[in-house]
């Protein structure tokens, strides 16, 4: 699970639970100065405390990405659409 899935799925919980795990990290992170927190001791500590319900094989996972090409598009980018439609 990447960060930015990790963030994704800890937005999805109640308020509640995210303030909770905003604040036992915050003190975790502010009891000493550490290492960077690896995904793996992220992912471990949202399970412990049962907000996500199991630890991904990360062994598994394969880098999907490195034969990804972009294709080419004709036009204005799809973001630019995007933000004119939402005005």
């Amino acid at each position: 699970m990447s960060s930015q899935e990790l963030l994704s799925e800890i937005q999805k919980l109640p308020i509640v639970e995210q303030r909770y795990l905003f604040q036992k990290l915050a003190r975790s992170l502010s009891e000493q100065p550490r290492e960077p927190i690896s995904e793996d001791e992220v992912q471990r500590f949202l399970f412990e405390r049962g907000i996500i319900g199991n630890i991904p094989d990360s062994s598994a996972y394969t880098d999907e990405d490195e034969d990804f090409e972009p294709i080419e598009v004709v036009g204005k980018p799809l973001s630019e659409t995007i933000i004119e439609e939402r005005r």
